[in-house]
């Protein structure tokens, strides 16, 4: 395989790959940064395409890496290599481990999603912070989820950071992003699922809500919580908490319905 040398900062490698990793609206809407050996492979396992990777002096003498590399070049992703040094100027993680890359994920439409006969979706509405949406990107592919989706004023689940907390289940389950609340709306409406929103003055304690059934799990910004106007005719759930406590993290919120979902398909399957 070829591996092409770098040894400039200056070298247009890396200006693109601080323009994706920024998501600025100069960067291909197509591409993501991907790092760390585990969603590299994920994104190779899903099928993803990479552009090009840019790797450091020792990579590729694991045999996971070494695998990487060759499915790289079997794609014929353009290969880089550089001084560790040189590529962790536009790393986005704290320890850097050898490898990342510029990899193609076309934007998802609502138009195009094949949601099954019995989905369960979650629903992204207005948390901000890319951690916990990949955090509940990961819970969902976990959880059996069909579909993820997320309004306008959530964070994006192309940042880099997002990904990388996702564990690469970002590729197996990349959501649609950047709806209205009327869109999502009318789409769950045209399917016949029922919406049910997680709410810290909800009337129905969540293990009490029956999931078998096509739904749809909405989270909300923790600080705002979810417009009664926007959400019209959903079903408010609770988490029961000890006496005191008013809230937990939205990813944790999300992981307990989500399983609870998973736990009551599972059994009427069986």
């Amino acid at each position: 395989m070829t591996i092409i040398e770098l040894t400039s900062k200056h070298n247009p490698l890396f200006k693109r790959i601080r323009l994706v990793a920024s998501q600025s609206r100069r960067a291909p809407k197509s591409l993501v940064l991907v790092e760390g050996v585990r969603a590299l492979e994920e994104a190779a396992k899903a099928g993803c395409v990479a552009e090009c990777a840019l790797i450091s002096e020792n990579f590729g003498n694991a045999a996971r890496e070494l695998d990487l590399l060759k499915h790289w070049n079997l794609q014929g992703a353009k290969l880089y290599r550089a001084r560790k040094a040189l590529i962790e100027s536009v790393s986005e993680v704290q320890s850097f481990q050898g490898a990342l890359a510029l990899v193609r994920v076309p934007p998802q439409s609502l138009k195009t999603m094949l949601i099954g006969p019995n989905p369960l979706i979650l629903c992204i509405c207005g948390i901000q912070d890319p951690g916990n949406l990949g955090t509940l990107v990961r819970v969902a592919l976990a959880a059996g989820v069909s579909l993820v989706c997320t309004t306008k004023g959530s964070a994006s689940a192309t940042n880099p950071k997002s990904i990388r907390a996702s564990a690469g289940a970002f590729f197996h389950l990349p959501p649609v992003e950047n709806l209205t609340p009327s869109e999502l709306m009318d789409f769950l409406a045209s399917h016949r699922i029922k919406i049910l929103r997680a709410d810290a003055r909800g009337e129905l304690p969540y293990m009490d809500y029956n999931y078998r059934s096509p739904c749809a799990v909405l989270l909300g910004n923790e600080g705002r919580g979810f417009s009664a106007k926007d959400w019209k005719g959903s079903q408010s759930v609770v988490i029961p908490m000890a006496r005191g406590v008013e809230s937990i993290n939205v990813a944790v919120a999300g992981a307990v319905i989500l399983f609870e979902a998973y736990k009551q398909r599972s059994q009427a399957s069986r």
